[in-house]
């Protein structure tokens, strides 16, 4: 297995884990805060619950101020290679937090806003017409859109963004395509995610080129200032380097052909972006409030922390499990044990990959797979055995999915 220095300790006594599997505390660790130690107990217990679902993982956790990486088991089916902290895994529809942030940023600089109807931001023509006023920003991106799930090409790839976008009408105006009138009911779909990134970037002025639109926004806006230098698209790790995307990518059990997510590269925005652990452990900070720049941190509350947004999910009697931008919000427990355990899992060509955290109480993980196991399961289990987790309750957060 391998571990990562994720940073030297600094005067705030933080502790991190290093290069090579030790461990580093320069400082003694505080009552409220673990040590990397007892963190890692928590990694390996989970690695060996769950080692029959398992050929390649890397594992992150915040516990306080202890922040700890960890790989397990091989890159591929037919390597003996260990993965790192440095391994590319592809995370799915972990891809539509980022676009959630993206909106969430244009919203707070009052460029747009959520209740602005898409129609405003689509190609001119007969086709946008036929999306309804009623559409909003925000109904793309808590799935309330009424758009289908997945792209309405019948796997054939759209030839241009406009194309792409502008299928977004004669769906709406089909009830063979839609799923219902927009605002209306949580139905999850890739396409309106799809949907909402083109839109956002072509309001942002970029325009596809070696990557998508989205993608150019996404990195200017917020993987860039977060120094995310691993989360690329397979088309933007072609741009920077196919050998290098090559090197250190992992291969899934089930090998998925192309390695991307289609349609390629307008469904990016949806869920075709790679990580690394490296990365996920950046995203994980700023989406629990611990690092960001002042733009990314004054958009975050519209992400989960903004009542007025959080709308019910499937069962709409259920107010204990909402959606938010992208993310999921359960609340789990009462009283003293009451938290709200916010996460997003992606599933796509062969991996696996989650996030949650409690950022009230200050822990959150990550898990990536090169396999398709129950990784809500493996994600809530690696929380709930935290050592500040295990304080609230035998099992803080439950396993959610989505």
């Amino acid at each position: 297995m391998a571990a990562l220095a994720l940073g030297a300790s600094g005067c705030d006594g933080s502790n991190t884990a290093s290069a090579g599997g030790t461990s580093t505390a320069p400082a003694t660790p505080g009552p409220t805060t673990p040590s990397v130690q007892s963190v890692t107990k928590a990694f390996d217990s989970v690695r060996r619950r769950y080692s029959g679902d398992i050929l390649g993982i890397c594992m992150g956790a915040i516990d306080q101020q202890t922040r700890v990486v960890r790989c397990y088991g091989r890159v591929s089916p037919h390597s003996k290679t260990k993965p790192t902290p440095d391994t590319l895994f592809q995370i799915g529809s972990i891809s539509k937090t980022f676009t959630a942030t993206l909106l969430a940023l244009r919203v707070n600089s009052g460029s747009v806003a959520f209740e602005d109807p898409a129609q405003q931001y689509l190609p001119t023509g007969p086709s946008g017409k036929q999306v309804p006023s009623s559409m909003t920003l925000l109904d793309l991106a808590d799935h309330y859109s009424g758009l289908s799930r997945d792209t309405p090409f019948d796997n054939q790839s759209p030839h241009s963004a406009d194309e792409y976008v502008g299928a977004a009408g004669p769906c709406s105006a089909s009830s063979n395509c839609r799923v219902g009138a927009p605002g209306q009911h949580y139905s999850y779909s890739n396409y309106a995610f799809g949907v909402l990134g083109e839109l956002l970037a072509r309001h942002d002025g970029f325009s596809s080129g070696a990557t998508s639109a989205w993608e150019q926004d996404d990195q200017a806006s917020v993987t860039d200032p977060l120094g995310m230098k691993d989360t690329h698209s397979w088309f933007g790790w072609r741009a920077i380097s196919s050998a290098t995307f090559n090197a250190r990518r992992a291969t899934p059990r089930r090998h998925a052909v192309p390695p991307y997510f289609p349609p390629a590269p307008y469904g990016d925005a949806a869920a075709g972006l790679y990580s690394s652990a490296n990365d996920m452990m950046k995203w994980l900070s700023f989406s629990m409030g611990l690092s960001g720049t002042p733009d990314l941190n004054a958009a975050r509350p519209y992400l989960y922390d903004t009542p007025a947004l959080l709308r019910p999910r499937e069962d709409r009697s259920d107010k204990r499990r909402r959606v938010g931008l992208a993310w999921r919000i359960d609340t789990h427990g009462s009283g003293k044990s009451k938290v709200n355990c916010i996460y997003k899992d992606g599933l796509t060509r062969g991996f696996t990959a989650s996030i949650m955290f409690i950022r009230q109480r200050g822990v959150g993980a990550f898990v990536m797979l090169n396999t398709e196991p129950d990784t809500p399961a493996i994600v809530a289990a690696l929380v709930n055995a935290l050592p500040t987790a295990k304080k609230i309750a035998p099992r803080a957060c439950a396993s959610g999915g989505g």
